[in-house]
């Protein structure tokens, strides 16, 4: 690497360096036996089909600011990558290749099938690992994992035959949420419910007698030819001496009979309704208390079956047009009516899913839920943010129902349950490798269940078997249960809750001890707007309103949309790193990371990050130029040795501050109070201040050989202690800048072990041979000056008051201007009187004088704060808007006197409000006070 820092931050290639070096050296391969508490993150695995969207963006770049924060407050850190086999989403993309080239999986049969979907993950499943890497994950890529390997095949097994064992797992023909593309059941979790608009037809059944009619309301006419009863709510008094007689089903022409159930909404319809036990989830509970019949009329593909008569293999909506049109033709449609309601459809392949009697595995989820539910209850685990997380989770736990777990694929874990093909009563569950001894000896008169388990049954396993459950392994004993779980919130019970309950029962602990909920993540959508219409503009073409100045055109609307690859408003993290940068990227998630709040992003963002790195990288540059002169013996002996200005005690305690503030917000989740504490830090505190304070020390020229080291011991320190509070978060241009100085400081190269400092020299992080695993800075309470952070308060306070005035004024920007400061204190007229020469070329002050008792010059703007009192000398012309801002301020400060006086006058005020406050705003009385009447005296003195 370069011994000087080149004149812009090259984002390419100092990523390409460092993330080879970290790999090539093992900083993340972790181990059981090294020293440190126990640190663990399990990454929540990507699909093995998917790209890095921003939602992993946001994810990992909070694990990762997590372990390498870990890593450098001496815990001993694992954070576990790996891809999960995402059983339908896979399966459907090989099944499209096939498509594309001429073939298809049936013909092929399973086994050839499965191979191919193998070769497919081969060659084409790395890549979003390959994205990650990009991203900077400082995961063990040693430990990577897939969640249909053969350890993770180990522990599905095992836990699928424990519960089977203990009657948690069982078999049954239960009416499922069917999806006719996938051609799969799918759990209650995977089904996306919307309100949609349709309609309501009312329907005329004839009594058997032929004494009249009944009329029911269904939203689905289609499966009317599956009904098995009409049922009424007991006490409705209309219907009540209907029940028991027997009604003609239309259109099958079977008798069908009149029951009571407290079930029916008297006011829904006509308070009758059908029953059709085969489609309907209330209907088929229904169906179980009254014993009716049980009647399926579709096929899987959502066509008609053999039960529905004339309608046989149409598709479900051109069967529902015939029969609408059938019950018309013969008079017995009595009518329509607009309707809202809500539908479900596939997670996945967005199809309207039907309900749909099927033998499919389940798990019994009550005895797991209890469980899981406690754990949660008792604060073991913590649901963060608490509020409405905590509550939504109780919610789940306490209305869970059982888990459809068979899905009808080929790519998956596939139910290691085997039947006797005389005899499918008899079964064996078998948890070992291969087939069950009893297959072994008899293979034709065995087959194995054709399901695979759903994708979230091996997921919810994740903590435990990246770690090697259920064998009692080094990595299970050292690592789980882990310490933090990052995900979303809108998969709070998909995958959180399942975990939880299979940690907490199959391998007797909690997988983890925190649960981090981040917000969803919403973009920018541009739509224009043509007559009625309205186009949503991609990103990459709408980025131009956003980057480029282009000025966006009247028909164009934008609205802040949850991204989606659907709705098309998506910014593709790979694009944001190709031209922003990695570092600008994790840096943008972070800012907006705070807790229980979505993220609003916009390319503007990505840009204002990008600024910061390349203010860091500048300020790092500058530093190094002008300390240039210093000696490393001089740097590694520390501020401590170094006779230090006021300016110089007051950077140190800003930074023993933010410091602190940094470990606070890293500590409690609160990812954008430490991103935001140090861009202000950085770009405010140190970059626009300090260094603009300490310009004139470090002059080569500088006359005082002793104040120049200490300013440049200071600016050092401060830097490098800059690049370790952000490293978590901006690993590469952090490491970038720390190795140099590194070099600069000890000659030691990266990789290479050299001589640690002290702590009290305040530059304790050489000693490590590179940034990742330096030690996070020390906490230095004595490095917090209260007396130097008053006395710059006060510097800052008189600089940009005549910055405002010379702003608001019109002041030229390179003509000086003379400043007096009046202040009553004596130590603060001190602080001031040493820092005139600070003030001169800050603010561009010609002559400044400090003193107790000034006259006001006859032409002068005026700042007033309590004892301090500023005259800005203006030219003549300047008086009138002068005194009209004085009057402004003067209206003002009128106000907030009248205020605190009221307030003050309020006896239940003064008697309920703590002491302190009272005081507080006493003595804010009196500041405006003397405010008010500076002013006035000025105004005064102006006439």
């Amino acid at each position: 690497m370069n011994a000087e820092l080149p004149k812009q931050y090259q984002a390419p290639e100092i990523e390409g360096r460092w993330s080879g070096f970290w790999a090539a050296q093992g900083y993340f391969t972790a181990d059981p036996d090294a020293p440190g508490e126990p640190y663990c993150i399990a990454i929540p695995p990507p699909n093995v089909t998917g790209v890095l969207h921003m939602g992993h963006g946001l994810d990992e770049t909070i694990q990762d600011t997590l372990a390498r924060y870990r890593r450098m407050t001496g815990r001993n850190v694992l954070w576990v990558p790996g891809t999960d086999h995402a059983g339908i989403a896979t399966q459907h993309v090989v099944v499209e290749k096939l498509r594309r080239e001429g073939r298809n999986r049936a013909d092929m049969g399973r086994d050839a099938f499965v191979e191919e979907v193998w070769r497919w993950k081969d060659e084409h499943g790395g890549r979003i690992v390959e994205q990650l890497k990009r991203l900077g994950c400082s995961c063990d890529w040693t430990r990577e994992a897939f969640t249909l390997d053969e350890t993770r095949a180990r522990a599905v097994r095992v836990a699928f035959k424990r519960l089977y064992d203990r009657g948690l797992i069982y078999r049954g023909e239960y009416l499922v949420n069917w999806d006719p593309v996938s051609l799969t059941a799918l759990s209650d979790d995977e089904v996306e419910y919307e309100e949609e608009q349709g309609h309501l037809w009312h329907l005329k059944y004839p009594f058997e007698d032929g004494s009249g009619h009944v009329v029911v309301a269904t939203t689905r006419p289609e499966t009317m030819l599956g009904d098995t009863a009409v049922a009424v709510n007991p006490t409705d008094e209309r219907w009540k001496h209907l029940i028991g007689r027997n009604v003609v089903l239309p259109l099958a022409d079977r008798p069908i009979p009149i029951i009571a159930d407290d079930f029916v909404k008297k006011d829904f319809g006509t308070g009758m309704v059908k029953i059709t036990p085969g489609h309907d989830p209330n209907d088929f509970l229904c169906g179980l208390r009254h014993d009716l019949p049980m009647i399926n009329v579709l096929a899987d593909d959502a066509t008609m079956n053999e039960n529905a008569g004339a309608y046989e293999g149409l598709d479900r909506y051109e069967a529902r047009k015939r029969i609408v049109a059938d019950f018309e033709r013969l008079g017995l449609l009595d009518r329509v009516e607009e309707h809202t309601h809500r539908v479900g459809r596939g997670y996945r392949s967005k199809s309207v899913v039907e309900p749909r009697l099927s033998k499919q595995w389940f798990v019994r989820i009550k005895p797991l839920a209890d469980k899981a539910l406690a754990a949660v209850e008792s604060g073991d685990i913590r649901i963060l943010p608490e509020t409405p997380y905590r509550q939504t989770y109780r919610s789940w736990m306490e209305n869970v129902r059982d888990w459809c777990i068979s899905r009808q694929l080929w790519w998956g874990h596939r139910i290691p349950i085997w039947y006797r093909v005389d005899d499918p009563e008899t079964m064996v569950c078998y948890d070992g490798e291969g087939v069950p001894p009893e297959v072994a000896k008899e293979p034709a008169a065995w087959r194995q269940d054709e399901d695979v388990l759903d994708t979230w049954f091996s997921s919810a396993l994740w903590p435990a078997s990246i770690l090697g459950w259920p064998d009692e392994t080094k990595d299970l004993k050292t690592w789980y249960p882990t310490s933090v779980l990052v995900t979303g919130h809108d998969i709070l019970f998909f995958w959180v809750a399942r975990m939880i309950m299979f940690g907490t029962d199959l391998v007797g602990e909690k997988p983890f001890g925190d649960v981090y909920m981040h917000g969803l993540i919403f973009g920018k959508s541009h739509y224009e707007k043509t007559g009625g219409d309205m186009r949503l503009i991609p990103p990459s073409e709408a980025r131009k309103y956003e980057l480029d100045g282009v000025e966006m055109p009247k028909n164009v609307v934008t609205k802040w949309e949850k991204m989606s690859k659907s709705k098309g408003n998506v910014i593709d993290p790979i694009e944001v790193i190709d031209e922003f940068g990695t570092d600008a990227l994790r840096l943008t998630v972070g800012a907006y990371a705070a807790l229980g709040r979505n993220i609003d992003l916009d390319w503007r963002r990505f840009e204002d990050y990008r600024n910061f790195v390349n203010k860091f990288w500048n300020a790092a540059r500058y530093v190094l130029m002008v300390t240039e002169p210093l000696s490393g013996a001089d740097f590694r002996a520390g501020v401590t040795a170094c006779d230090l200005a006021i300016e110089d005690r007051w950077m140190l305690s800003q930074l023993a501050r933010v410091r602190d503030e940094a470990t606070r917000a890293l500590d409690g989740y609160e990812f954008d109070k430490y991103v935001g504490g140090l861009y202000h830090f950085v770009w405010g505190t140190y970059c626009d201040w300090y260094l603009e304070l300490t310009k004139q020390r470090t002059r080569n020229d500088a006359a005082d050989a002793n104040a120049a080291r200490a300013a440049r011991v200071t600016l050092l320190t401060v830097l490098e202690h800059v690049c370790r509070l952000l490293h978590p978060v901006m690993p590469f241009a952090s490491e970038e800048v720390w190795q140099i100085l590194r070099a600069r400081t000890t000659g030691s190269t990266p990789g290479e072990t050299a001589p640690p400092a002290t702590a009290e020299t305040f530059a304790d992080g050489f000693g490590a041979p590179s940034l990742c695993v330096a030690p996070w800075p020390a906490q230095t309470p004595a490095a917090i000056d209260a007396e130097a952070d008053g006395a710059l308060a006060l510097v800052q306070e008189v600089i940009g008051a005549i910055r405002n005035i010379r702003g608001e004024m019109k002041v030229a920007a390179d003509r000086r201007i003379d400043a007096l400061i009046r202040h009553a204190d004596a130590p603060a007229r001190e602080h001031l009187a040493g820092a005139v020469a600070s003030v001169r070329a800050m603010a561009m002050v010609e002559n400044c004088t400090v003193a107790e008792s000034v006259d006001a010059p006859k032409y002068a703007s005026t700042f007033v704060s309590g004892d301090l009192t500023v005259f800005v000398v203006l030219p003549k012309e300047l008086l009138a808007e002068e005194r009209g801002r004085l009057e402004k301020e003067l209206a003002f400060a009128q106000k907030g006197l009248t205020g605190a006086e009221k307030k003050l006058a309020n006896e239940k005020f003064v008697s309920s409000a703590p002491a302190a406050v009272v005081e507080k705003e006493r003595e804010k009385l009196e500041k405006l006070k003397a405010d008010v009447a500076a002013m006035r005296e000025r105004l005064a003195a102006m006439e």
